[in-house]
């Protein structure tokens, strides 16, 4: 099974989802990689954003996996971040990163000067509750990316443009 691992500004139901990585994104994995690095020891938002985004590029680009930058959308079948291995997210407010896992019941603050994964189990504390409603409270609450009725996209995980979309306007383009 692989590793997925979500990235947000903020934490809680109003987050800003920024993309996504799969395979071998485990917080420690994603130290090897200089902008990795650099998202896990952001103090400030324009570094945290500017980081992540040269990591999907980075991730892609070196091979390492795949990376799910905001404006393809949403990758996951789930409905939220609960589901996945890893959140990461920088919080304007504190400022600074927080971890936590998929069902995770508390954010764990990074050191910008030593940045590890928490020692402590922060995961689901009953397997079958979360199995069952895996962002049922004690979970840390994020926000609803897929509709869990219909499977579609809600508007927290659409995606900024449409990669599909070949339509454009050619007004005032040379012929």
């Amino acid at each position: 099974m692989s590793t997925k691992t979500d990235f947000y500004l903020g934490r809680g139901h109003d987050a800003e989802w920024l993309g996504s990585l799969q395979w071998e994104c485990e917080p420690e994995n994603l130290q090897r990689v200089p902008p990795g690095r650099l998202a896990l020891t952001a103090t400030d938002e324009p570094t945290y954003r500017a980081a992540v985004a040269d990591l999907f590029i980075t991730w892609e680009t070196e091979g390492i996996g795949a990376a799910y930058p905001r404006r393809t959308g949403w990758p996951w079948p789930w409905a939220t971040s609960h589901v996945s291995s890893w959140i990461v997210a920088f919080d304007p407010a504190a400022p600074g990163v927080f971890l936590t896992v998929g069902g995770g019941v508390r954010w764990e603050p990074l050191d910008p000067r030593n940045p590890r994964e928490p020692a402590e189990d922060i995961g689901p504390p009953d397997i079958e509750a979360w199995l069952r409603a895996p962002a049922d409270p004690p979970s840390v609450p994020l926000p609803l990316m897929r509709d869990p009725d219909t499977g579609l996209p809600t508007a927290a995980g659409q995606c900024l443009t449409n990669p599909h979309d070949t339509q454009h306007s050619t007004q005032g383009e040379g012929r």
